[in-house]
């Protein structure tokens, strides 16, 4: 047993305990889909960034850095933080002030439909599972990089870890153990980083450095990025419309969106919406510049998803190494635990057709339902069937493809009904689900950039309301849900909480300078200067 496997196995030992003592202190219902509705700034912030970072973010993420697409992925991430921004201010607090226990209940009671909340339920569930899956996947990579052990013995082992607390402690216990697993990577990376460029020649010498390496990826310091066989227009498109795909998908997706559902007041879920847009900001532009620092350390490291792997291996001191798989492992818990719980939450209460006679009842049908389906996903992500791949091909942004329309539409339009947010959110996943799996099967790809099976999924998604909207009037109950969401609660109202958020405001404003700055200062001119 190495000291990588163990430093990684005294982690998953901790968040065990920390979440079944989170377990608990869970008396109802409302204390295990949304932690009681009393989360402060830093346990929202950590689990929303906690969540979306995942193993892809350590992985998937950086090997597209190292391979020579870091511009683009810094545009992708640009749009992701405005979607931190975006969501809290124009949606999520008003999700919040409704006081529903899900996001599809949200819908179901918004416009006074089960058929909407159901429909949105098992598009959730549908997303998320396989979420959960490409998750399972990536930390299972890791322990048999670490152990040597089989699959079978890696997936047990990291599906005991999160389903053992997200299955007793609920939200409780996923957001305080998200947090934690937040503050290690994000330490992890901070500490690891300059180990890296000083064997890269040094921070401020990276840009000069790789213009002058031959082995440096083409085009990976330039505005656009690696080409491939596309055009500059091609790359740019494809930043820039994927980074508003994700903005929406941030905005009003379950494991993001959701998050404001336990936060103790409306002020909480803008200012953590603001420390989660600064570090997907600066933080992932710091790994990310980590990443290529690798082309100068080893530039044929394959596959290139093992880049920051084979850097806590090679390049770093062992306990600094230690301390970064210990944060990837992290990073893949904190968001199977959350997609874990939103799927049972939404499975139990929206999916289901059941009365429950009391909370104990919920409770127990809804941990059944969180067992069943990490027990299904352990099935799938071992047997290696292709129906992994297929789902997969449907799981980055199929909810917000469904409806993200709906979503805002649901609190700033006067005019949408029911029978138009049905059909809109029918509309936009067959859209995304149509084109998306042509794309797949036959692999011509038609479907891209301007015409991408998302953008569709949202054009057809809002003509479907439009004509829904024609062929139905709102109802009393409809109206009076949309009045009540837009009137302030008092307890919001304190002037000291406004001049806190405003404070945070502040930040992001600076923060936004100082990273401008930085990519300026370190980046730019020196590209200027080597070519």
């Amino acid at each position: 047993m190495n000291m990588y496997f163990i430093g990684v196995l005294i982690s998953i030992v901790v968040y065990i305990i920390v979440g079944n003592y989170a377990g608990r202190k869970v008396k109802n219902i409302d204390d295990y889909y949304v932690s009681g509705r009393r989360a402060p700034t830093l346990l929202i912030a950590g689990t929303l960034f906690a969540s979306m970072l995942s193993t892809n973010g350590f992985m998937g993420d950086t090997a597209y850095a190292y391979t020579g697409f870091i511009t683009s992925i810094i545009i992708i991430n640009a749009g992701t933080a405005g979607g931190y921004i975006l969501g809290p201010l124009f949606f999520g607090r008003y999700l919040r002030r409704m006081k529903p226990l899900t996001m599809p209940e949200y819908f179901g009671k918004r416009f006074n439909d089960d058929k909407i909340k159901k429909f949105a339920g098992i598009v959730t569930v549908i997303s998320l599972s396989a979420y959960l899956l490409a998750v399972m996947q990536g930390t299972n990579i890791l322990l048999i990089e670490l152990t040597g052990w089989s699959p079978l013995v890696c997936l047990i082992v990291s599906w005991l870890c999160f389903t053992s607390f997200t299955f007793y402690s609920g939200s409780s216990g996923v957001i305080l153990t998200d947090t934690i697993m937040f503050i290690i990577f994000i330490g992890a990376t901070i500490i690891a980083g300059p180990f890296v460029f000083e064997k890269a020649g040094g921070f401020t010498n990276l840009v000069s450095n790789l213009m002058a390496d031959p082995n440096t990826p083409e085009g990976l310091l330039t505005y656009h990025g690696n080409l491939g066989t596309g055009t500059i227009f091609d790359a740019m498109s494809y930043s820039i419309i994927y980074g508003l795909i994700w903005m929406l998908t941030v905005a009003v997706s379950p494991w993001q969106a959701s998050r404001n559902l336990m936060a103790k007041n409306e002020h909480v879920t803008i200012r953590s919406g603001v420390i989660a847009c600064i570090c997907t900001t600066l933080f992932l532009t710091f790994l990310y510049a980590i990443a290529i620092s690798m082309n100068l350390i080893n530039p044929n490291i394959n596959p290139p998803e093992k880049v920051v792997i084979w850097a806590a291996f090679n390049v770093m001191p062992k306990i600094v190494g230690v301390f970064v798989l210990t944060g990837v492992m992290a990073a893949g818990l904190s968001s199977a635990s959350t997609f874990l719980s939103v799927i049972g939450f939404s499975f139990t209460n929206d999916v289901l057709s059941i009365k429950f006679t009391s909370d104990k009842q919920k409770l127990l049908v809804t941990r059944l339902s969180m067992l069943l389906f990490s027990i299904i996903a352990v099935i799938l992500a071992y047997s290696e069937i292709s129906i992994i791949r297929v789902i997969s091909w449907f799981a980055s942004t199929l909810i917000a493809s469904s409806w993200g329309v709906v979503a805002f539409m649901s609190v700033w339009s006067k005019k949408i009904t029911a029978k138009g947010a049905y059909y809109g959110m029918i509309a936009g996943f067959l859209g995304f689900v149509i084109t998306k799996s042509y794309n797949e099967i036959s692999g011509n790809n038609i479907f891209v950039n301007i015409t991408d099976p998302f953008i569709i999924g949202i054009v057809l998604s809002y003509i479907a309301v439009l004509i829904g909207n024609k062929m139905s009037a709102k109802t009393e109950a409809e109206i009076n849900f949309l009045t009540n969401m837009h009137v302030i609660p008092e307890e919001e109202k304190d002037e000291k909480l406004y001049r806190g958020t405003i404070n945070f405001g502040n930040i992001l404003i600076f923060s936004g300078i100082c990273i401008s700055l930085i990519l300026i200062v370190f980046w730019a001119f020196p590209y200027m200067k080597s070519i």
